[in-house]
């Protein structure tokens, strides 16, 4: 397909992806070889191995990150160039001392002298130990599709070259092609067809073996797939905890709490499943509480960088405003003249409402766009974008206006300034904070409607927007 002309919805998948997988990492991290949790029960906390503070990533997703930001770079993974460039990121990431590193891969980087000869150094090691077959691979395949959405010959390729690099198994590379051929498929169309539909790319003989052990899975109950250091049972556990919650009301929230509650390999399983099923439902499924304070190696990386790499790798490069990588989006808004206009709501005077005008001009602790910016638009760490758009193409309005909602109040119970804003604060904005006030300052769905146009005085809400805020009483407050 051309990558260039990615919709609204497939690049809100494209970002589901990654921060789908950087939050079953995180939130995994926190349970990892511990007494698994009741899926209920499932927080971000503090890395049982790592030591890492809550929301942290581990070694899963700082080596898709060296995979993600080759591509962001513009290079394609069918060039074997690309591919040693990817090796070069796993070394650096391992010679910077990382705290929890599987043993497997430790043994081949350990031998690698230099990014070339990294799939010798795996071989070699495949030779030594030829029953190793860990999830090392598996664990960071999420964003190898994004390198040829929709070609099947291309990502299975890709994904078998960078298993390659590290693990040599048939069964790892094997695995690593059913993912990355599930998630195209859910960037792409936004449906759960699983494993199943990389069958066809393997060979005769493995397609006979995968297609049992998806059956397993999907017959058995997640928890008997423990443990799930070998790279089939890891898979297994994470389509086995997607297909057994499926039915529930946010299918991402629910998948990775049944994928954690399995115990053992808790961040690597999911991992994997937080990057089929936010490909399939798009990073507005994550819940902001999940993907606020997401941060790992490269020292200094959030949820905001990660969008950004996740666009231009999926693009190949940015839009025709030059988003996500511009400086600045100013002269691209300025045709809207958004006036710097700021308004506030006696409810919480410490919740600031906008335009982007009034982005560089108002400080507070935290900041919630809901519209594209510049990386020098940033104001704070505590940055984050909300995928959005005032037009009838959101994946779930209602729930991305209430989740946005909760965020506000998730900070101000910090005891956090905000500072929220689109272009004009015409549409989204004005729709976020009626759901706020609706949410969480009891105001009716007509007297919130009512109070925020008489505020807001550039409010003209988007028919569909406006229809989510109709939506949020229905919606249970987190």
């Amino acid at each position: 397909m051309n990558q260039s002309t990615l919709s609204f919805i497939q690049l809100d998948r494209v970002i589901g992806a990654v921060i789908g997988s950087a939050v079953g990492d995180a939130l995994g991290a926190g349970y990892e070889f511990a007494t698994p949790p009741e899926p209920s029960m499932v927080t971000m906390k503090p890395g049982t191995l790592t030591g890492a503070p809550a929301g942290h990533w581990t070694d899963d997703t700082a080596m898709a990150l060296g995979i993600l930001r080759v591509l962001a770079a513009g290079h394609r993974l069918d060039d074997p160039a690309a591919v040693s460039l990817v090796a070069d990121q796993f070394l650096d990431w391992f010679y910077s001392g990382p705290s929890d590193v599987g043993m497997h891969t430790s043994r081949v980087l350990s031998a690698t002298t230099g990014p070339d000869d990294m799939a010798a150094a795996a071989l070699w090691e495949q030779q030594r130990r030829p029953d190793s077959a860990g999830n090392g691979s598996l664990m960071r395949t999420g964003p190898v599709a994004l390198t040829a959405l929709g070609d099947d010959e291309a990502i299975a390729e890709a994904a078998r070259a960078v298993s390659a690099l590290t693990h040599a198994h048939q069964d790892a590379q094997d695995a690593c092609v059913l993912w990355s051929i599930a998630i195209d498929r859910a960037i792409r169309n936004g449906s759960l067809e699983g494993p199943r539909a990389g069958l066809p790319l393997l060979s005769a003989s493995q397609a006979e073996k995968w297609e049992s052990w998806i059956d397993d899975a999907e017959r058995r109950a997640p928890h008997t797939f423990r443990p799930n250091g070998y790279v089939v049972t890891a898979l297994q556990a994470a389509w086995s905890a997607i297909v057994h919650s499926r039915g529930a009301t946010n299918h991402f929230d629910a998948g990775l709490r049944l994928a954690i509650s399995i115990g053992d390999d808790t961040d690597t399983v999911a991992a994997i499943a937080g990057a089929l099923l936010g490909a399939a439902y798009g990073v507005t499924s994550v819940p902001f509480v999940w993907r606020h304070g997401l941060a790992g190696w490269p020292d200094g990386l959030r949820a905001i960088d990660l969008t950004t790499l996740a666009v231009r790798a999926a693009r190949g490069g940015d839009d025709p405003d030059g988003w996500p990588s511009v400086a600045s989006m100013a002269s691209t808004y300025a045709r809207f003249s958004p006036r710097g206009g700021t308004y506030v709501f006696e409810q919480d005077p410490g919740v600031v409402f906008g335009d982007f005008g009034a982005l560089a001009t108002t400080t507070t602790d935290a900041y919630l766009s809901l519209c594209r910016i510049g990386v020098d638009d940033r104001k704070v760490s505590d940055h984050e974008v909300v995928w959005l758009v005032d037009k009838p193409l959101n994946a779930d309005a209602a729930r991305v206006l209430a989740d946005t909602a909760d965020a506000i109040a998730s900070l101000r119970a910090q005891g956090k300034t905000v500072f929220v804003h689109c272009v004009r604060a015409e549409s989204r904005t004005p729709t976020v904070a009626m759901a706020w006030l609706i949410r969480h300052h009891a105001l009716t769905c007509d007297d919130a409607i009512d109070l925020v146009l008489a505020t807001i005085t550039t409010a003209a809400p988007e028919g569909s927007l406006l229809d989510g805020v109709r939506q949020i009483s229905s919606l249970a407050t987190s």
